[in-house]
């Protein structure tokens, strides 16, 4: 088991982007989805699981994490730009891409823009098919250390041990000057339903020959697992697992069973 690297910084358009990695062998970049304390770290049980047979790379998406978080000028061209601008910061001329919720969302469009940066696709619960987001816009509160553990609590579900350190590090994160202004921007931006509607999957998985796994928690009250079964059906070479008990974030609450199939997928 590989050991996850300490942060690594890449600059991506102007703008730093924080990434770990662990392992050898053929790239599988991961990207978070939209919550406040959504990161990289999200992906460590998985990591250190996958790592094993694969050069594993998880990114802190700009405006989350400990990467730049602007106040304003969010997208998802932009976002798109920055992954695809990360794998050319790497060297990275084709990688297996997963990505949880938002992240999936945007791993999509880079695998639908950029079919030749893409091996295979792994959607985790993936938004951009369901109608409304599930974070409503709106004045947004920074979380109190307590809320911060009982936050990463809740990720793993006893799956992976959290730790004083984690909570400092997540804790740290949000006291740059601006944060609370930035999310309140995303979560506008994600909300919107014109933007919803123009960037939207449902026109889109049906063009993308990118061999994909659509992996959801089968009791995901969040988005609920009738959008995977929609998200496999529109894809040319979908298939869709669920994982039994894996609620909205399976990565984090079983990286086990996550891992064995995502392992037998990539190969």
């Amino acid at each position: 088991m590989a050991a996850i690297s300490e942060n690594r910084y890449a600059k991506v358009g102007g703008h730093h982007i924080r990434y770990v990695e662990a392992g050898t062998g053929a790239p599988v970049v991961m990207l978070h989805g939209l919550g406040f304390n959504a990161s990289a770290d999200q992906f460590a049980a998985a990591m250190e699981l996958l790592s094993e047979r694969y050069r594993t790379i998880a990114v802190d998406n700009l405006g989350w994490g400990h990467s730049d978080r602007p106040v304003t000028d969010y997208s998802f061209p932009l976002w798109v730009d920055t992954l695809v601008g990360l794998l050319d910061e790497l060297d990275i001329e084709r990688a297996n891409l997963i990505g949880h919720t938002l992240g999936g969302w945007v791993c999509a469009l880079v695998a639908h823009q950029h079919p030749e940066r893409v091996d295979k696709l792994v959607l985790v619960n993936n938004a951009g098919l369901n109608p409304t987001a599930p974070t409503s816009p709106g004045e947004f509160r920074l979380p109190d250390r307590d809320a911060v553990r009982r936050s990463l609590e809740r990720t793993f579900e006893g799956s992976y041990a959290v730790t004083d350190a984690m909570v400092d590090d997540e804790f740290k994160r949000q006291e740059r000057p601006g944060t609370a202004e930035a999310y309140e921007a995303i979560v506008r931006y994600v909300a919107d339903l014109n933007v919803r509607a123009e960037w939207g999957l449902a026109n889109r998985l049906p063009a993308m020959a990118t061999p994909t796994l659509v992996v959801w928690g089968d009791d995901d009250p969040v988005i609920t697992p009738e959008y995977g079964k929609q998200a496999a059906d529109l894809l040319p070479n979908g298939r869709l697992v669920l994982i039994k008990e894996g609620a909205h974030i399976p990565l984090a609450r079983k990286p086990k069973e996550f891992t064995q199939v995502v392992t037998e997928f990539l190969g």
